[in-house]
């Protein structure tokens, strides 16, 4: 396939620059926030069992340790803390991600001004950087998708044998953080049938899937070898047997569900509808959550660009593999919500990247053929998300981290906690029931209904939503039980601690 000569020698933005700006980015929003997300207490946790027995008593611990590992191993390298250790990981992968973006927008053809505008589009996106004060693997595995897309945009115009092994390399390293990465292993070849009338793209498409079918062949065999020698109940990779055990019991479940919401909420002969309608429902969930993520202002610029059908400078076969690239999102998507009953804006981030490489090269032809008004509009709508993202009302969370300094300065290292916020219950330093923290993801309502949850803890200390005010306050009262200190967060509830006495049960 001839090169693309317009689309590769494009002169680049200075990615030094985009890496700085990045850094400093996730560099204040870790500082204006006070507390780290939950995943990353398992992720934190794995880390741990890695340093003290290995990547096997990690990978138990969590089945896809590889975030864990990488910041350990930094632990190992620097001495810098494992909270810091992954922090950093994170703010890297960031900066990878924002390169990849902006080097995926050049190869497409996009110039200097069309990079800048890539440049500030990731980097202002309030839903991709909502987590840069977390400790997610996601980032990492958007910014090794988009380096893979780009590979494959190269491929499909010169298919060589270095740009097949990079693809792969990057696409793989995407599945090794998150799994649904395989979804594009799978597929993502597939969109080399979509670059037109180019000679020999079906012959590009087997070479690019003959790789990863040998090799999937191969790993498969090696899995079936370990399971057969493994013991009773072990499990390389846990929670892919639990997708595919969802996805087998699937049809029976979902008739059940639907038969159960219909019954709830369907009259007469509508009630033969349910099916339908729970699949509408759930469509309707899915297409709210890629909305939002995507955020409502590009919503609309999308939607005024696709149906005023402007020319925005993009080779047609590069914007057929973005679709291409979209459907498979979209159908492991609808695939996830179908199975798990429900969908959240962050797991449809991988679609919104996709979506995203349109707008550059929109806001462009915005700039250029809408005269003084388009060039205001761009910049108040870039302006606008800029300061979206910079500012959050993640300080709120204050009150957690007050509440867990309280149990650091006012309790003894030996003492028992019982607790359903993680973060108090990992960064207190406290006793904690880790085996079974599962269960201790409780609401106010389970822990009433479950005394054993916490009569044998030293202290209590529980987020209370601000709904469960009256509840917590009844069991209380039930239990005699009188709250040692409380720390109030407002609209986000609060976080009471309470010492249990020797004996709370009532006869």
């Amino acid at each position: 396939m001839p090169e693309n000569l317009s689309a590769t020698t494009r002169s680049a933005i200075d990615y030094r620059l985009l890496v700085l700006v990045s850094l400093l980015l996730s560099l204040w929003l870790v500082v204006i926030d006070p507390i780290v997300n939950r995943d990353a207490i398992t992720y934190l946790r794995a880390a741990d069992a890695y340093l003290q027995n290995g990547f096997f008593a990690s990978q138990q611990m969590y089945g896809r340790p590889l975030i864990s590992v990488c910041f350990a191993i930094v632990h190992q390298l620097t001495g810098i803390s494992l909270l810091h250790s992954g922090l950093i990981l994170t703010s890297l992968f960031y900066a990878l991600l924002c390169v990849a973006f902006v080097a995926t927008v050049q190869t497409m053809g996009g110039n200097r001004r069309v990079q800048i505008l890539a440049a500030v589009v990731i980097l202002s996106h309030p839903m991709l950087n909502n987590y840069r004060s977390a400790i997610m693997r996601d980032p990492a595995y958007w910014a090794f998708i988009l380096l893979a897309f780009r590979e494959l945009l190269l491929f499909s115009r010169n298919s060589t044998v270095s740009r097949q092994l990079k693809w792969f390399g990057y696409i793989s390293l995407a599945s090794l953080f998150r799994f649904e990465g395989l979804f594009f292993v799978a597929f993502a070849p597939l969109s080399l049938l979509a670059v037109g009338h180019e000679p020999g793209r079906f012959r590009a498409c087997l070479r690019l899937l003959a790789l990863p079918l040998c090799i999937a062949a191969a790993l498969s065999a090696a899995l079936v070898i370990y399971q057969l020698s493994a013991s009773a109940g072990d499990s390389l990779f846990p929670d892919i047997g639990q997708y595919i055990d969802r996805l087998v019991t699937f049809p029976e479940q979902f008739a059940q569900r639907s038969a159960a919401t219909g019954q709830a909420l369907l009259e007469f002969s509508a009630r033969d509808d349910a099916i339908t309608a729970s699949l509408a429902g759930l469509a309707a969930v899915l297409a709210l959550n890629i909305l939002r993520a995507l955020t409502w202002p590009y919503v609309f610029v999308l939607a005024w660009a696709r149906l005023s059908r402007l020319s925005f400078g993009l080779r047609r076969s590069d914007a057929n593999m973005i679709n291409v690239h979209l459907v498979i999102s979209l159908l492991y998507l609808g695939i996830f919500t179908l199975i798990n009953q429900f969908m959240l804006e962050r797991y449809s981030s991988i679609f919104v990247l996709f979506a995203l490489l349109y707008l550059p090269f929109v806001l462009n032809t915005l700039w250029d053929k809408a005269a003084g008004k388009g060039k205001l509009l761009v910049l108040v709508l870039l302006v606008g998300m800029s300061l979206d993202s910079a500012h959050n009302t993640d300080y709120r969370k204050a009150f957690i981290r007050d509440a867990k300094d309280w149990l650091l300065d006012n309790t003894a290292k030996n003492t028992t906690v019982i607790s359903n916020e993680r973060y108090i219950a990992y960064f207190s330093e406290r006793q904690y029931d880790w085996e079974n923290s599962g269960r201790h993801n409780f609401t106010v309502a389970k822990l009433a209904a479950r005394p054993d949850y916490w009569q044998n803890g030293d202290y209590m200390a529980i987020a209370v939503k601000r709904r469960e005010q009256a509840q917590w306050q009844a069991f209380l009262d039930w239990h005699g039980l009188t709250e040692t200190a409380v720390f109030d967060g407002g609209r986000r509830g609060k976080i009471s601690i309470v010492k249990v006495p020797v004996k709370t049960l009532r006869n």
